[in-house]
């Protein structure tokens, strides 16, 4: 899906499990509402909020998915991947000159 249903799915998620729970708790503070009630009530908004939230975890809701990402965003992806073999690369170089300036000094150490 995309970052909008990712951004709709969270804020119903929170308006569930923190609103109905405050909602509650506010009338049953100004307008005298079974206390029961308000907590039975905020105690299922609270599972339920928490059961929403994991179906859209379970449906992959929050995960970018490849097939809406524009060529602009996969021409970036590609140059960076692209950087990182050519950092690589010289860093193997590196590495084995390094080596060679090891084996040289270990010649030297011998010979002394």
């Amino acid at each position: 899906m995309g970052k909008f249903s990712a951004f709709m799915l969270s804020l119903m998620v929170i308006a569930i499990g923190l609103g109905v729970p405050v909602a509650s708790i506010y009338f049953t503070v100004h307008y005298g509402f079974n206390e029961i009630l308000t907590g039975l009530l905020s105690i299922f908004a609270i599972i339920g909020a928490f059961v929403v939230g994991i179906v859209g975890i379970g449906e992959k809701i929050f995960e970018p998915s490849l097939e809406s990402t524009s060529s602009i965003e996969r021409e970036k992806l590609n140059m960076l991947r692209a950087s990182q073999r050519a950092t690589l690369e010289e860093l193997d170089e590196i590495a084995k000159i390094l080596k060679e300036i090891r084996d040289a000094l270990k010649e030297v150490q011998e010979v002394e």
